[in-house]
């Protein structure tokens, strides 16, 4: 228990040392690494290296093509649009998730929507009263499908077998019985 006493005060006596050195040292004016003048409180200075916000800031910047580019954007692609149509053809209305923000798209009873897509790939889940109903897996052929005068590159129909009101019972065969062949009387 002794020692943490003494390492205790060792340690107060220390921070307190350090805190009055810095207070001694609030008087003296800062400067730069040049040992230039203070530029606290002092009219501006035209020196190139000293940051001066009221002279032109954008002819110091680069331009964009001048920046250089990671070798893993320099080789990609370039990203397409792809638009395609998602057809509903069940007698519910069915959700799907935008591609580019965090809605939903209606897609109605038996009607069709304008789906746009950023990748080539993608799987499309599509929801009824916020449970999954039908899954997409989609690959976009730039200009491939025709639908209303139009060319689109993917079209998908979202089908999906609708419940039966009620399960017929399976009837048994009757066994048909041989008749016995009638004698003709003559």
């Amino acid at each position: 228990m002794g020692k943490k006493i003494i390492i205790f005060t060792v340690l107060m006596v220390f921070v307190v040392g350090c805190g009055m050195g810095a207070s001694e040292r609030q008087g003296v004016p800062l400067t730069s690494y040049g040992g230039q003048k203070s530029l606290i409180g002092s009219e501006a200075s035209d020196d190139p290296l000293v940051f001066n916000p009221e002279q032109d800031v954008e002819a110091a910047l680069p331009d964009m093509r001048d920046l250089p580019i990671p070798v893993s954007l320099q080789k990609g692609k370039q990203v397409r649009r792809y638009t395609g149509i998602i057809k509903n053809k069940t007698k519910y209305e069915v959700e799907v998730p935008s591609g580019n923000s965090g809605a939903n798209l209606v897609i109605p009873a038996r009607g069709w929507i304008e789906y746009t897509s950023w990748v080539r790939r993608f799987d499309l889940t599509a929801y009824h009263a916020g449970k999954p109903f039908y899954c997409m897996k989609i690959f976009a052929n730039p200009r491939n499908y025709a639908f209303m005068c139009q060319q689109y590159d993917f079209m998908v129909e979202i089908v999906k077998p609708e419940p039966k009101s009620k399960a017929r019972k399976k009837m048994k065969r009757a066994i048909k019985k041989k008749k016995a062949p009638v004698e003709e009387v003559g």
